[in-house]
């Protein structure tokens, strides 16, 4: 039996889970979307770079991470899809160059008033995975004069690639993280086994329910002798190996 001040604090850890679930991605994962925003304001040889993932329930941009000028000040910033160059990109789902931003009806001049920085071009893409966007990277006021200038499309494209893997990386880390949570306090409360308290977790969507599946059936595998372990690691492989062919078990991308 558990004692009653320990499932008090079982059932707060299980309450908390959603808020604590960030806290079990790996530090370097969680400064990825940071650390490409610094490297490509330096490939560009631009004023500065940022990140704004996609709230779909919101219908809104927020800002995750930015370097360069104003910097501090985007982080946090949220602008709602179809507002501002990035706002267009988000809805459109094409990138844009634009050389002269006092020009363009689209520029959102009071939020880049807030930032202590209002620039004069920008360059935006859509941050995206195998069949939606997630995201929008912009590089503000660009040496448009450097060598291989002409490919910066091609290159951003390129960085914001790296960006949705990692926050792909990201979100599932937290979306796992918040289901093992919830699923260790209800196995400790209740005396029962992790298998099967995964596998009575509650569900708040789709993802939910097939991450508490999978980790259900890990947990399955820790009663199984290192042979049978060994088989369906294999197994697991070849499966996988069929996946990320080109090909390979991929439905065609939609937005």
């Amino acid at each position: 039996m558990t004692e009653p001040g320990a499932a008090d604090a079982l059932r707060e850890l299980a309450a908390l889970a959603g808020q604590l679930a960030e806290t079990v991605a790996p530090p370097a994962l969680k400064d990825a979307p940071r650390t490409i925003t610094a490297v490509a304001q330096l490939y560009f040889g631009a004023a500065a770079c940022s990140i704004a993932a996609l709230d779909d329930e919101a219908e809104e941009l927020v800002y995750i991470a930015s370097s360069g000028a104003g910097a501090d000040a985007v982080v946090g910033i949220r602008l709602p899809v179809g507002r501002g160059i990035a706002g267009w990109v988000a809805q459109s789902g094409q990138p844009i160059a634009v050389s002269d931003l006092s020009r363009d009806v689209r520029f959102a001049r009071d939020v880049a008033e807030s930032t202590s920085y209002v620039p004069t071009a920008i360059l935006a893409v859509p941050i995206e995975t195998d069949d939606e966007l997630i995201g929008v990277l912009s590089v503000l006021d660009r040496d448009d004069a450097r060598p291989g200038a002409a490919r910066d499309l091609d290159v951003a494209t390129m960085f914001a690639a790296q960006a949705a893997t990692a926050m792909q990386a990201s979100t599932a880390f937290t979306d796992a993280g918040r289901v093992l949570l919830t699923a260790l306090a209800a196995a400790a409360g209740n005396n029962t086994g992790l298998a099967e308290a995964l596998a009575a977790a509650p569900r708040t969507g789709e993802s939910d329910a097939e991450l508490a599946e999978f980790a259900a059936v890990l947990a399955e595998f820790r009663r199984s002798n290192p042979e049978q372990r060994a088989f369906a690691l294999r197994l697991l492989r070849d499966v996988l190996a069929f996946v990320h062919r080109p090909g390979g078990g991929r439905s065609s991308p939609s937005r």
